[in-house]
């Protein structure tokens, strides 16, 4: 399971494509769950991408954040 730390990373990740200001060992624990990918990020400028399992996370954030925000009516 991701931290809020973790969750917090990947949507920033998501939105803007930098990890200036993003904890390195947050960084780290999404390259192991394979949600980020820093295989070819200088270390002078690092940028980091979402795989297709960072997105397919986000999205499911993103459906748990509506789900609980918006009560359906019957």
């Amino acid at each position: 399971m991701l931290s809020a730390h973790e969750i917090a990373a990947l949507m920033v990740l998501g939105s803007l494509g930098s990890c200036r200001d993003i904890d390195p060992r947050d960084l780290a624990a999404l390259a192991t769950r394979r949600l980020i990918d820093m295989a070819n990020a200088p270390a002078a400028s690092p940028t980091v991408h979402l795989t297709p399992a960072g997105y397919q996370m986000l999205g499911a954030v993103h459906r748990a954040s509506r789900a609980r925000s918006f009560p359906r009516i019957a």
